[in-house]
């Protein structure tokens, strides 16, 4: 590292796009983002999409479990997230997780945090991982597994020697030994909890991830205590925003 920070575009760039959305990861890929964060649900028929809900709701406006409905029921619903950008994006549809491998086997240079969530584990047990690491297998060398749930990325990295990241469901010294026996590659920790003194942080091998972080003056505490990776809604306007935003890519 070179004492700055890098930003990642959490679910793209859900401030101007869909979440999750193909043209949201594109906009922050051409405005130069070079780790981008996804997350990841699987139907009822065995195919990961990219969603952070359980629930399509909020990007479709029907009451859709993902796990109770095969692709070929979602796959031509509007997913345009009409109440916060009415008819903008009223073409967009809901990316499977294999289109955005399609897209990013054409970056150069960019690594891909996904997110498992836990609902989909808590329906196909570890099976999910080993779905998801099948779909990731062309870009596999550019991504890192994430999870909540620790058992599940223990797994991805026995199975499938990739990098892992374990986001910390909560600040407890129980979790500290968890991180400890995992060793992930990456420590993401939410900033409803992070400590605001770098001591208090925990140490290991791993590099720290705050998310979400919108704002220059919140880029500079996180960065104060060491964390090096920021997530973050806005990453082609922050990145502009902040100067102590790394924009070499020299990491």
């Amino acid at each position: 590292m070179t004492g700055r920070v890098a930003l990642v575009a959490h679910r793209g760039e859900p401030e101007s796009f869909p979440e999750n959305s193909l043209p949201g990861f594109e906009h922050a890929i051409r405005h130069g983002a070079r780790y981008v964060e996804c997350d990841v649900h699987i139907t009822a028929d065995g195919v990961p999409i990219l969603s952070h809900d359980a629930n399509l709701l909020k990007l479709t406006g029907k009451q859709i479990i993902i796990a109770d409905h095969d692709w070929e029921e979602i796959r031509d619903m509007p997913a345009g997230y009409s109440e916060r950008f009415g008819d903008q994006f009223e073409d967009l549809r809901i990316a499977t997780l294999e289109q955005f491998v399609d897209l990013m086997a054409k970056q150069d240079h960019v690594k891909s945090f996904i997110e498992l969530k836990q609902s989909s584990i808590d329906y196909w047990g570890l099976k999910a991982v080993d779905l998801v690491m099948k779909t990731l297998q062309p870009i596999l060398s550019d991504c890192i597994m994430i999870s909540f749930n620790d058992d599940a990325i223990a797994h991805a990295r026995k199975h499938f020697d990739v990098p892992i990241g374990w986001v910390l469901p909560e600040w407890l010294e129980r979790n500290r030994e968890i991180a400890n026996e995992l060793a992930p590659e990456y420590l993401f920790v939410d900033t409803e909890f992070c400590p605001d003194d770098q001591a208090e942080l925990f140490s290991g091998l791993w590099e720290w991830v705050a998310y979400t972080v919108n704002t220059a003056e919140e880029v500079e505490k996180y960065a104060g205590l060491g964390i090096e990776l920021i997530e973050t809604d806005r990453y082609s306007e922050l990145k502009q925003e902040s100067d102590i935003v790394d924009v070499s890519h020299d990491f």
